[in-house]
C-alpha cells in the first residue's frame, strides 16, 4: 500500500517536473523561438480547439483523439532532424505528445509553457 501511494505520487508530481527530452519555455521566449529558421510548429489540440484559434503557421495533429496514430501522423508531416515547437491548451497534452515524439526519434522538442492559454494571456496573436 505504501509503495503504491509513493508510486502514484511520483507519477503525479513527476509529470510536472522538467524533463530531459523537452525544453519548456514561456510565451515570450516561445514567440521568438518559432521565428527561427527550420522550426516546425505543432498544435496537438483537437480540430475544434484549433479552429477556435491557433498560432499562425501551426500544423495540427490531434493528440487526444488518436494517441496511437499521433506518432505516425507526426512522422508523415514533420522532419525528425528539425526542431519541433509544440503546444496544446494548457501544457499537459503537449508534454505527453513530446514524450512520444522523443521516443520516435525527434531530436529537438520545445513546448510552450502553459499552452495556448498562456500565449493568449501574453497577448500574442492567434488566427
Amino acid at each position: 500500500m505504501k509503495f503504491t501511494l509513493i508510486a502514484l505520487l511520483s507519477l503525479l508530481f513527476g509529470a510536472c517536473q522538467p524533463s530531459d527530452f523537452v525544453k519548456t519555455i514561456p510565451a515570450e521566449e516561445f514567440a521568438q523561438y518559432i521565428t527561427e529558421e527550420g522550426v516546425q510548429l505543432l498544435d496537438v489540440r483537437t480540430p475544434e480547439e484549433f479552429e477556435e484559434g491557433h498560432i499562425e503557421g501551426a500544423v495540427m495533429i490531434d493528440y487526444r483523439t488518436d494517441p496511437e496514430g499521433f506518432v505516425q501522423k507526426a512522422e508523415a508531416q514533420l522532419q525528425k532532424d528539425k526542431p519541433v515547437a509544440l503546444y496544446c491548451r494548457g501544457g499537459r497534452r503537449s508534454h505527453m505528445a513530446a514524450e512520444l515524439l522523443h521516443k520516435a526519434g525527434f531530436k529537438e522538442l520545445v513546448e510552450l509553457q502553459g499552452g495556448i492559454q498562456a500565449w493568449q494571456e501574453a497577448e500574442k496573436p492567434t488566427e
